[in-house]
């Protein structure tokens, strides 16, 4: 299910929707230029707009989980690389062949190089979480755009090659925040299920009971969220999972699949 985005986003009406699209591309998004409404009486940051300049294509999407043929199932992992937890998550992967995209916090990047080249020489994608885990929503536009492309640079560097997918921190984004992750030709992914450090047991137990294709699951490999039960508990989603007959995919894996299931069920309906 897509929304399209109006000048006054109700944000609980975006948290609660499936996914939200911007129409037209991100392309000539680079060269666009964007003038945001300040936030007046008493609207909240989210009721922001932002409108692009100029007759160019300007677009932003934003998934919260996709619908793909196959059982693919996305495993993003937020807030890292920190050098106690990523290797234990890549590890875990490791063990049962499965993919994840990591959504990196800039300087955390740059604290440790290494861990975002050994994430990608491994086959993870790497993913934009702004430099310093700053909320899109209380910042202008000429941070959000530094934020996100001081990261960028930095993962593309690192990585080889450059990010495509940014997550904004605590899922938080409006119409500037959007504007911003279009003239960087981002799409954005928000998440269907979230295993957290303080209930990993029960959060994986719900996603196992309620598992289906398309899934987006959220972890974390840095901040306050990862300890030892987390780690237990996603080697037990993946193992289970796995068993299943799910396979673990980077974010852009899922979104290809689910274009491609989108095109085949078109087709199949004329």
């Amino acid at each position: 299910m897509t929304k399209r985005v109006t000048r006054h986003l109700d944000r609980r009406r975006f948290l609660t929707g499936v996914s939200l699209f911007t129409a037209g591309s991100a392309a000539a998004g680079a060269a666009a230029m964007i003038a945001a409404e300040p936030v007046t009486g008493a609207e909240e940051a989210t009721a922001r707009t932002a409108t692009p300049a100029g007759p160019e294509a300007y677009a932003a999407t934003v998934t919260f989980r996709t619908g793909p043929s196959g059982r693919l199932v996305a495993l993003t992992v937020d807030d890292g690389p920190t050098r106690e937890w990523t290797p234990q998550v890549l590890e875990i992967l490791r063990r049962y062949g499965a993919k994840a995209t990591f959504f990196r916090v800039g300087k955390r990047a740059q604290a440790a190089p290494d861990l975002v080249a050994q994430t990608a020489d491994a086959g993870h994608e790497q993913a934009n979480h702004t430099w310093a885990h700053d909320d899109l929503t209380q910042h202008d536009r000429a941070f959000d755009l530094d934020t996100l492309g001081r990261t960028h640079g930095l993962l593309a560097k690192l990585a080889g090659q450059a990010p495509a997918l940014c997550r904004p921190p605590y899922g938080r984004i409006d119409s500037v925040g959007l504007a911003a992750c279009a003239e960087l030709g981002y799409a954005v992914t928000l998440w269907s299920s979230h295993v957290t450090g303080s209930n990993a047991r029960g959060d994986v137990d719900v996603i196992l009971r309620q598992a289906s294709s398309g899934s987006i699951v959220l972890l974390h490999d840095g901040g306050s969220e990862p300890n030892a039960s987390l780690m237990t508990q996603l080697d037990r989603l993946v193992a289970s999972m796995t068993e299943a007959g799910y396979r673990f995919v980077t974010v852009s894996e899922l979104l290809a699949a689910w274009a491609r299931a989108k095109v085949g069920r078109s087709g199949a309906e004329r």
